[in-house]
């Protein structure tokens, strides 16, 4: 009996040593573990990040050029109304089209966003196109655009907002 305690009053120390010892080694592990998830972390967000950035500089600009505004100077002047309503319509898709890859790095709240203003914007332009007296004076449809673009409250001022909160949080 005495030859088990015996035993036991050196066993039992070592398990307690090589429990605490374990217990530490663990911890350290862990802790490495963790620091190195964060570094990889980092290494990942700086190579996403200005791809990231550059999708929302992109967005604003896609925003500002497909504006009625913007798009009544830079969209040439066709033979009759209908066909300036098609070409503005259609030069507001090719830039959608254009910039459809970065819905990658834009958050999908920003992205629905901006993808209903741009319908509400080609849905402007044809119903400035149906409520128009004249149907064939292009110069008068240009202007009943400048007119109730900068008169109504137009859906891309607010995927515009979005985008700049939405930009701010990431």
């Amino acid at each position: 009996m005495n030859e088990i305690l015996e035993v036991i009053k050196y066993i039992f120390p070592m398990l307690v040593l090589g429990a605490i010892f374990y217990f530490l080694i663990e911890k350290f592990f862990t802790e490495q573990r963790f620091k190195e998830e964060i570094e990889l972390k980092k290494k990942d967000r700086s190579l996403y990040l200005p791809q990231k950035f550059q999708a929302y500089e992109r967005m604003a600009l896609f925003i500002e050029r497909i504006k009625p505004t913007h798009l009544v100077r830079r969209v040439p002047m066709a033979e009759n109304a209908d066909q300036y309503e098609h070409d503005m319509v259609h030069a507001i898709q090719e830039e959608f089209d254009h910039n459809m890859s970065q819905q990658i790095y834009i958050e999908p709240d920003t992205w629905k966003v901006i993808f209903s203003a741009k319908n509400a914007t080609q849905n402007f332009i044809k119903t400035t196109r149906e409520n128009l007296s004249d149907e064939n004076d292009v110069q008068a449809f240009q202007t009943a655009i400048i007119h109730n673009a900068t008169t109504a409250l137009m859906p891309l001022n607010g995927a515009m907002l979005h985008l700049q909160k939405d930009i701010q949080v990431n």
